[in-house]
């Protein structure tokens, strides 16, 4: 009887502490950790590395005074170079390395000798502006991009007193507080010209949805704005000169033809040899992207219901029915990580995994596309289902090469930029990094740049169309900025604002 209730007590035990402990769990996993002051990055460093990317401003004598640099956390004050920040505020995200490398800073993992698939990204603000952006792979190693060049930070001591911290901000001070690689001013001339696409609000609801093109022209010295300028179609500065760039209507059944000429030809014979056209084995032409000697578009064969394909094509030659193939840019070694990206879009699908694994996107269904203040690749696989034709887009991990997209930096981090514009969409920023334009979705917000930040206030805001988007940034720098605006004013632009 004894060894009975011996047995029951053993039980009735056993599942008390079991529940007990899957409670504790359940609780733990609901709750949010505690704020912790100690922030996920602390203590003395120490830069002992260094590595070019393909924006690296850095002069051998600067990346010398950089390294062996000590370099502190804490969360009264960070210490960077010259760089001081009070009462620091530090924010981490988990991102996937491969995607977030390629797309911000436009290297691999394997390039910076990261080898976790996960790493977190830590940033550095005080009172809402952004400082720093790390890469942390693990606790005592970390990685910082320094006006284009990357860094690579050492822990050597978890311990600061508080005579060390005294220390720094009085050396700091004393130092001036300048920025890393503070650029002068002086003489700063920086101008774009913005294409962009808007929908035509003008068609009835029975006919085909059209977009229409403009141009605006934004041009400043030493930070200072003047007239913004504008004018219809698309004005392409090209090694050949200026070019003008539509789409018109064809004939009554609404279909399209896209257009491209030399400005700097007489009209007859730009009407009888220099005008490049596209005529309509599409039913509708839009475009998504075009540089100095491509163009991206997406069309709609037979519309409303027929294929919506991607296509690229040199601007020299649209007549051809020939599209690029990606190959032609970026060789074997970017075909293969076309179909590769294609393959790791569908396999993630469970959609459309077991029925089309096995469709292979062709090599000429690829364009450009806007993401967080870069162009990036994408693909675009077509398919049947049932009777209907659909598509799916992938994003292709390459990144544009300099053929498709001569410039294309951000001299302010994403992250920074959303910090200052929540409601940031895309943002462009000069090669004098003096300027940035960041776009909401019903504006365009010129901003300064002041010591790598966006200054307090925007110069100017300039009202977008409805669905209005970017299709062309071209920069001009130095005397080319007055070369480009006297052209630009030449061929019957218009003041937009003051």
């Amino acid at each position: 009887m004894k060894k009975l209730i011996l047995v029951f007590i053993l039980v009735i035990s056993t599942i008390f502490f079991s529940s007990c402990e899957f409670r504790n769990i359940e609780t733990a996993d609901r709750i949010k950790p505690p704020n912790n002051n100690t922030p996920p990055i602390s203590g003395r460093w120490k830069i002992e590395g260094y590595k070019k990317s393909n924006e690296d401003i850095l002069n051998e004598k600067k990346v010398r005074e950089l390294l062996n640099k000590e370099i502190i956390f804490h969360k009264k004050v960070a210490v960077i170079g010259n760089d001081l920040c009070l009462n620091p505020s530090y924010k981490i995200k988990n991102v996937d390395s491969s995607d977030y490398l390629l797309y911000q800073y436009k290297v691999k993992p394997e390039y910076l000798n990261i080898k976790s698939k996960k790493v977190q990204i830590v940033t550095l603000t005080s009172e809402e502006k952004f400082f720093y952006e790390f890469i942390k792979e693990d606790d005592d190693k970390i990685i910082i991009k320094i006006d284009g060049g990357f860094f690579y930070l050492t822990k050597i001591s978890d311990e600061l007193k508080e005579e060390d911290l005294e220390k720094y901000i009085k050396d700091c001070k004393k130092d001036g507080n300048n920025h890393l690689a503070d650029k002068g001013d002086e003489g700063l001339k920086s101008g774009v010209l913005l294409g962009l696409r808007y929908r035509d609000n003008s068609q009835s609801k029975d006919e085909m949805e059209g977009w229409k093109y403009r141009t605006i022209w934004i041009a400043s010295e030493n930070k200072s704005l003047d007239r913004i300028y504008g004018m219809e179609d698309l004005f392409l500065p090209r090694k050949t000169g200026f070019w003008k760039v539509g789409v018109d209507k064809t004939d009554e059944n609404s279909k399209e033809s896209l257009y491209a000429y030399s400005i700097n030809k007489e009209p007859v014979e730009t009407e009888s040899l220099q005008e490049i056209k596209k005529i309509a084995k599409n039913s509708v032409n839009t475009i998504v992207y075009i540089g100095n000697d491509y163009i991206s578009l997406e069309y709609v064969e037979d519309f409303p219901a027929g294929k919506t394909g991607l296509e690229t094509l040199p601007i020299d030659n649209m007549r051809s029915d020939n599209s690029i193939k990606i190959s032609d840019i970026t060789g074997e070694n970017g075909k293969q990580i076309f179909y590769e990206s294609a393959t790791k879009e569908f396999s993630s699908d469970r959609n459309v995994e077991s029925e089309y694994l096995d469709i292979k996107p062709n090599e000429e269904s690829f364009g450009l596309a806007r993401k967080n203040g870069h162009w990036i690749m994408k693909g675009r696989l077509n398919f049947l289902e049932g009777n209907k034709d659909v598509y799916k887009d992938f994003n292709i991990k390459i990144i544009p090469p300099k053929e498709l997209v001569l410039y294309d930096e951000l001299a302010v981090s994403w992250n920074a930029i959303k910090l200052k514009v929540p409601d940031a969409v895309d943002a462009f920023t000069s090669p004098n990094e003096d300027i940035a334009l960041i776009f909401t979705p019903n504006k365009i917000l010129t901003y300064a740049i002041e010591k790598g930040k966006l200054a307090k206030k925007p110069l100017r805001e300039l009202e977008l169309n409805d669905s209005e988007t970017v299709v062309m940034a071209e920069w001009a720098t130095g005397k080319y900025v007055d070369r480009w605006e006297k052209e630009f004013l030449k061929n019957n632009a218009f003041i937009i604002q003051e």
